[in-house]
């Protein structure tokens, strides 16, 4: 400043010294310097300050109005697909930048401030929602109520389960944002792939986080049993994702993310969680070694797999002299046992035998554990002896037994004394005949004495051709031919899609949208 100041006095002498001798211009100078230079400044001073006060209040404009538009539009931005999201408070949907750009000139133009700096706000407020992830933020109720009611019934047994789902997706979103990783790994059902699949996918598409489900594994592969935590099911077939939930997987993502850092982890969800059976059932391969003193991972690994089996063998086996169980049958009744837990297999075959040796009695020349027995046994050997007697393998006319049917099938040739339940006859299939049931419901290529479907249906359909003739029916249906089958006294029912697919085969083009030409049952057809 003093530099500043002793620079003006040698202008001032300057022009002094110069035009000393010119009485003029010297006059006009002392007129400027006592007159109209004092005047000029302070004008100069009242302009500085509105301008002063004028950006102050532009700038003050400019913070309140970015601030109120980003309260009241709640727009984000995924700097991996650079596409824009607005979030009305239910779902998060992409937005057009452009509609972005023409909301933000309008409520400038509309609200008449900011005239001159609208492309100057405009930028800062992209600006700043560039700087939004939706990932991060927390949702409403409204949506975190959409996407549990997404999950629950159809995917998981319970409300929580579904949280507890969530907040381990949410761990592994937020893990590969922070790079601080989990040693967890959860197993959850084969049957939850589609749903997986989609979440990976949609996660990679909007926020490019890839192999998001590292730690989420479908089968166990010899990880440390202290580590593995289990995710209870509902799903009982594989299915396809529905529309809705496919198309607002960006809520569920966000939900996931804001449960994982509501309770900071998925155990941390766990430790506040009342519903004992799902803590129970998530920690099943951890809460039977939590009281051992162990030092290594082998030790605690071999602790648990002996305390799950010593529950194998209160809830499937009872002690009986001179009896014996064969290692076949053992290892049936182990698979009963983890698929009734809803646990996965740790323990592999050779291990279990081996293991097994250690607790029950065994017998080298049968391979068969002795002096014990299961409730279990009587009905696996009657099974196997009506498969053996009334089963036979068929790949023509696509030979189908539902499930259920195949129980009511032995429960009428078992004369009603015994009863298999469904999940005990998948077992059963899976471990003797090594049979897939497609759905968790249809046996394919066997075909049953007790009772030939596709004959039932032919059969019907002569009885129906029958009695259109006699009645003089001009038109029918497959669902009126249905309803004459169900309306008959039989053993067994076939479901309507069996009736309906093999009637389409046999009536070939005598059937056109389900309904069946007259021409069947006027003569053009004798027989089927």
């Amino acid at each position: 400043m003093a530099d500043a100041v002793s620079k003006l006095h040698e202008i001032l002498d300057e022009l002094i010294k110069k035009y000393k001798d010119n009485e003029y211009v010297s006059a006009r100078l002392s007129n400027y310097i006592e007159k109209t230079l004092p005047g000029l400044l302070e004008y100069n001073v009242i302009i500085q300050k509105q301008r002063t006060d004028k950006k102050r209040q532009l700038t003050n404009d400019h913070e309140e109005f970015i601030s109120r538009f980003l309260n009241k539009n709640e727009y984000f931005y995924s700097s991996y697909s650079e596409l824009f999201l607005y979030y009305d408070g239910i779902h998060f949907t992409i937005f057009n930048e452009d509609d972005i750009h023409h909301k933000i000139l309008s409520m400038i133009t509309n609200e008449n401030i900011l005239m001159q700096w609208k492309h100057k706000t405009n930028n800062s407020i992209l600006k700043k929602i560039k700087d939004k992830s939706p990932i991060g933020t927390i949702p409403e109720s409204t949506t975190i109520q959409f996407v549990i009611g997404k999950l629950y019934p159809e995917y998981f047994p319970s409300r929580n389960t579904a949280k507890y789902f969530l907040t381990i997706i949410g761990d592994c979103i937020n893990a590969k944002q922070t790079g601080v990783h989990s040693t967890l790994i959860y197993i959850i059902n084969p049957l939850l792939k589609e749903l997986m699949r989609e979440i990976s996918i949609q996660c990679y598409s909007f926020f490019g986080i890839p192999t998001i489900l590292n730690n989420i594994k479908y089968k166990f592969h010899d990880h440390n049993l202290m580590d593995v935590r289990l995710v209870k099911h509902a799903i009982q077939t594989n299915k396809i994702i529905c529309t809705e939930l496919s198309k607002h997987m960006i809520d569920l993502l966000c939900v996931a993310s804001h449960y994982s850092s509501r309770y900071g982890s998925a155990d941390g969800f766990l430790d506040q969680c009342h519903e004992l059976k799902l803590v129970e059932h998530a920690l099943y391969l951890t809460k039977t070694a939590s009281s051992e003193t162990l030092d290594t991972a082998d030790k605690i690994n071999k602790a648990i797999k002996e305390n799950i089996l010593s529950n194998f063998i209160n809830k499937k086996l009872t002690p009986l002299n001179n009896s014996k169980i064969s290692f076949k049958n053992m290892n049936f009744l182990w698979r009963l046992h983890i698929t009734e837990e809803c646990v996965p297999n740790v323990i592999f075959q050779t291990s279990f035998k081996l293991l097994l040796k250690d607790k029950l009695k065994y017998e080298e020349e049968t391979d068969s554990y002795l002096d014990v027995t299961s409730t279990y046994l009587p009905n696996v050997s009657s099974f196997i002896k009506f498969w053996d007697a009334t089963i036979t393998f068929d790949s023509t006319n696509d030979y189908e037994i539902e499930l259920d049917e195949l129980v009511d099938l032995y429960k009428h040739w078992s004369n009603k004394n015994n009863c298999i339940q469904p999940n005990i006859m998948i077992e059963l299939l899976q471990h003797f005949y090594q049979k897939q049931i497609t759905d968790n419901r249809y046996v394919h290529n066997i075909k049953c004495s007790v009772w030939d479907k596709y004959a039932d249906v032919i059969n019907s359909l002569e009885l129906f051709k029958l009695k259109c003739s006699e009645l003089n029916e001009k038109s029918a249906s497959l669902y009126d031919a249905y309803i004459d089958y169900v309306n008959t006294k039989h053993a067994f029912f076939v479901s309507k899609s069996y009736f309906d697919r093999v009637s389409v085969e046999v009536l070939g083009n005598y059937i056109s949208d389900e309904i069946i030409s007259s021409k069947w049952w006027d003569g053009g057809v004798d027989e089927i």
